[in-house]
């Protein structure tokens, strides 16, 4: 089966050869046709596609015209052009108009990056109305997020239309029943269930197209995602292509199932199948880092979390006026070691202009650096050598900072423990019983640092269960007073360590 798009946007050709059974990672630059293949295969099991994708001005034929646009469908040996007749798009040769209905898929889905909800009206959450979500729903969104609360998860039937249910996660507080509605979950949350329930449902040999679901998750999340949906499509024979930018996804993809689409100067696209995956990043990461300025390694999302506030402050404290403000990406890589690696071998990746540097926990250099010089750890210091200029600490551990200033707003700072408990607006939390409860004090690790990580995930799970706020938000509040705490009013200790990195010439 071969799909062919001829004049379609920017594309003067694209021959597309579907593959086999099985996941395909299709990736290309911005503007090399993956969103108009998704349309034309998209098409082969929903008759409305070109109408959703293809989008015109009927007012006016000189705007978002397809009037030379043709996409040529070839099923053994058979043919059938589609060409834009002005409200529709019409088959020529008329009687091979059916000749799609001949595909080999069962069904075709597809499933895009998407925040929309379904939110139950109040007299809809009754016990006796509420469902235990289909189990391969809740396994694939447990695997895939790595949270068992998603083994509860319910739904209900709305008054909205046959299938629109209405998904909810229960949990207890005081011993009363109450409920997060899908009104709570992220948007990675909300992509990853809607791909759950499209292709735990789909039909056995099926066609799915996913574009950019993984976006809104962690690249971890990103790489479980990818295993369980090759899992699945080899159970039920499925052809899935997953449109997307992702590194990691094209890094952790078979290579041979690998599509790269490349466009030349006259907008011929070919695809490249089985292509490396250092020579597509080449590509792909050139293209998404032009629009950034700085990039800024770290060790982990929660360092990813107070660098992103850290610099929001030294922005509004420091060019409080300035009429543009650099563009920065902040890359969460691994232990301090491959943040190093990363930011020395990474060069080739980006144009000149982007400038990296690595921002480490406050540990590495007061621990491990001084260690590695009392133990002659040559390699270590060598490595650390040769990026010394582009190397930067943070005033702390994350999470051991956020704790820190928590039990000493308990101890000793009643104004910075009144600001605390008001931190999260609309909502009042009491620091204090956070922070003195039983549970809190057995988290006792010798470690301090993951001592504190374990602290801080329990205040935080309490604070979540109490407002109904997502994780990240409450973390994010948290690492913005610790910048507070840290910075107060005087923004010296900011500007001492981000301004040499935005002030380079």
């Amino acid at each position: 089966m071969i799909i062919t798009l001829r004049n379609i946007k920017k594309i003067k050709k694209l021959e597309f050869h579907m593959p086999a059974p099985g996941v395909w990672v299709l990736t290309g630059l911005n503007g090399t046709g993956k969103t108009s293949l998704f349309a034309s295969l998209y098409r082969i099991g929903a008759q409305h596609a070109f109408q959703k994708f293809y989008k015109t001005s009927p007012n006016e034929n000189r705007l978002d015209s397809y009037d030379n646009a043709e996409i040529e469908y070839k099923i053994d040996g058979e043919s059938a052009k589609y060409h834009y007749g002005g409200q529709r798009w019409r088959a020529t040769p008329r009687r091979n108009a059916a000749l799609l209905d001949q595909s080999p898929y069962a069904s075709v889905e597809y499933v895009e990056a998407s925040g929309k909800r379904i939110e139950p009206y109040p007299d809809e959450i009754q016990p006796r109305r509420l469902r235990a979500a289909e189990k391969n729903v809740r396994d694939f969104l447990s695997a895939v997020l790595a949270d068992q609360k998603w083994d509860s998860l319910k739904y209900v039937n709305t008054r909205r239309g046959v299938g629109n249910d209405a998904y909810l996660i229960p949990y207890q507080n005081d011993g009363r029943n109450f409920y997060f509605s899908e009104k709570s979950f992220s948007l990675g949350e909300l992509c990853t269930l809607k791909l759950a329930k499209t292709i735990c449902t789909v039909p056995d040999n099926s066609l799915l197209l996913i574009d950019e679901v993984e976006m809104a998750l962690h690249p971890q999340a990103q790489v479980r995602l990818l295993k369980k949906v090759v899992e699945l499509a080899e159970q039920k024979g499925l052809t899935v292509l997953f449109s997307t930018h992702s590194a990691t996804l094209i890094k952790n993809a078979n290579r041979k199932s690998i599509i790269h689409l490349l466009s030349d100067s006259s907008g011929e696209v070919s695809t490249v199948i089985g292509a490396f995956p250092a020579q597509v990043l080449g590509d792909i990461a050139f293209d998404d880092e032009l629009a950034a300025d700085f990039v800024f390694y770290v060790e982990d999302k929660q360092a990813k979390l107070l660098v992103e506030q850290m610099v929001g402050m030294y922005m509004a404290k420091c060019h409080p006026n300035a009429s543009h403000r650099p563009l920065y990406k902040i890359a969460p890589v691994g232990g301090f070691v491959q943040v190093v690696e990363m930011l020395n071998t990474s060069s080739s990746i980006f144009p000149n202009h982007v400038r990296r540097y690595a921002l480490l926990d406050e540990d590495v250099k007061t621990e491990s650096l001084v260690q590695a010089r009392r133990q002659q750890n040559t390699a270590l210091l060598s490595l650390f050598a040769t990026a010394a200029d582009r190397v930067k600490f943070l005033p702390c551990t994350p999470e051991l900072g956020v704790i820190q200033m928590l039990e000493q707003s308990v101890a000793e700072n009643a104004e910075l423990l009144m600001r605390l408990n008001q931190m999260f607006a609309g909502q009042v939390i009491n620091i204090a019983n956070l922070t003195t409860s039983n549970d809190y004090l057995l988290l006792t690790k010798t470690n301090i640092r993951d001592r504190a990580k374990d602290r801080l995930s329990n205040v935080v799970d309490k604070v979540v269960a109490l407002t109904g706020l997502d994780e990240i938000h409450v973390r994010r509040t948290m690492y913005y007073e610790y910048c507070k705490f840290k910075y107060g009013d005087n923004a010296g200790g900011l500007r001492q360590l981000l301004g040499p990195v935005f002030n380079v010439h």
